[in-house]
């Protein structure tokens, strides 16, 4: 038996209108605003964006952005042919922005005259025909985009989805907002109670620094005096004792000097000026000669170039480095080399020895206070000297760091900006 093929024939007039996508214009405008509104830093910035962007994206005749304030909607801006609302506020309940908001739901309305939810007295004065209100957020929305038509008009199912999608990126931007903006106070706060305490700590400093020298100032006089009128009645052991007495005194003096310039790096004002390396290194190898003598050391000192810092600190931070490269230097024939170098807007200076150098797992932690490493040990110093540089320096807006010399030894490398970008 031959069955025969069925045929459907379909009225096309039957079917549901298909749904239509965004033009690539609209798509690309809507793509433009989601940039825009991922770059700003506040609300006036989100406000400007939304507001044009909402007009342009449905060829609307015009756009508000509304805040929830309390009880009421705020009509913060607009970008409409006439005047609508800018600046008045309105119960919640009054206006169709405030249901957009209590319900959560995006409102289509073609002829506002047709809608009781639509305040007609305060809509007569406006051009306002046809309108769509898209709450800012469906979970407690904290405002709405409205886009208003001079004529009798219905939004497209397409439209509708660029508002909505405009709106959700609105919400995503507001909270990015005010998280920031939390965020910077929470920094803020932190940065005055940091203040706070660096002060605080400053000032004990200061207090411990003159209680502390005080009696040692005593104890060294005493030395001094027993050592005078009694160094020919001493025996040896008692000219040994008393030299160590003198010696430790005298240690323990400088240990709290360095204390005291390390907590008052941070606090101390900074005095800036144009810095000239050359001249900064002459005084300090000057200031150095007795030491750098009794070493047998020999220092080399390249080209150096200015930048703009405070002379006093970086002075006592190359005073530091090159004391530690003699020190830390060959035993026998230490050698310091300084040289500088002018980068892309920053300044490079290094300052380097020739001996054991530093291991790669001890180049962070010599900065730290009192940590010295392993060839620390067989030196004398008070382990503050370079946690005191790399303050210094971080606050010149620079880093320090130690890496491996050329032919061994440690090189310990300042970068700090140029004359021409002062730190602000």
């Amino acid at each position: 038996m031959i069955v025969p093929a069925l045929s459907l024939v379909v009225d096309s007039a039957a079917l549901p209108p298909a749904r239509s996508a965004p033009s690539l214009p609209a798509m690309s405008r809507l793509v433009q605003a989601v940039r825009d509104l991922a770059a700003a830093r506040d609300l006036e910035r989100i406000v400007e964006i939304v507001r044009h962007a909402a007009r342009e994206l449905v060829d609307a005749d015009g756009a508000t952005f509304v805040l929830r304030d309390a009880g009421q909607c705020f009509y913060v801006d607009e970008d409409a042919i006439e005047p609508l609302w800018r600046g008045q506020r309105f119960p919640l309940q009054a206006c169709i922005s405030g249901w957009a908001m209590l319900n959560g739901e995006q409102v289509v309305i073609p002829d506002i005259y047709l809608d009781d939810r639509i305040p007609h007295v305060a809509y007569r004065p406006t051009f306002v025909r046809s309108l769509v209100m898209t709450p800012i957020r469906t979970a407690e929305p904290v405002g709405s985009i409205g886009t208003y038509w001079a004529d009798e008009h219905e939004a497209t199912p397409a439209e509708r989805e660029l508002l909505l999608a405009l709106a959700d990126s609105t919400s995503v931007a507001m909270e990015s907002i005010r998280l920031l903006d939390e965020l910077e106070g929470r920094v803020a706060e932190r940065t005055r109670e940091l203040e706070v305490t660096n002060r605080d700590l400053a000032a004990f400093a200061h207090v411990a620094a003159h209680d502390l020298k005080a009696p040692l100032a005593t104890i060294s006089g005493y030395a001094e005096l027993i050592a005078d009128m009694e160094a020919a009645s001493l025996s040896a052991e008692g000219a040994s004792a008393l030299g160590a007495v003198r010696r430790q005194a005298t240690r323990m003096a400088d240990l709290i000097d360095a204390v005291l310039a390390y907590s008052t790096a941070t606090t101390t004002a900074l005095e800036l000026g144009v810095v000239d390396l050359g001249e900064v290194t002459g005084s300090v190898l000057r200031d150095l000669e007795e030491l750098i003598v009794a070493r047998g050391a020999e220092v080399e000192v390249g080209e150096l170039p200015s930048l703009h810092g405070s002379a006093a600190l970086l002075e006592r931070v190359v005073q530091n480095l090159v004391v530690n490269a003699i020190n830390y230097g060959d035993s026998d024939a230490p050698l310091v080399k300084v040289d500088g170098k002018v980068l892309e807007g920053a300044v490079r200076f290094t300052i380097s020895d020739n001996g054991r150098g530093v291991a790669p797992e001890e180049r962070e932690a010599i900065f730290d206070m009192f940590m010295r490493g392993r060839a620390g040990s067989l030196q004398q110093g008070s382990g503050i000297g370079l946690a005191f540089a790399r303050r210094v320096v971080a606050r010149h807006g620079g880093t320090l760091t130690v890496s491996t010399a050329e032919g061994g030894g440690a090189c310990f490398t300042l970068e700090l900006p140029d004359s021409s970008a002062p730190p602000g």
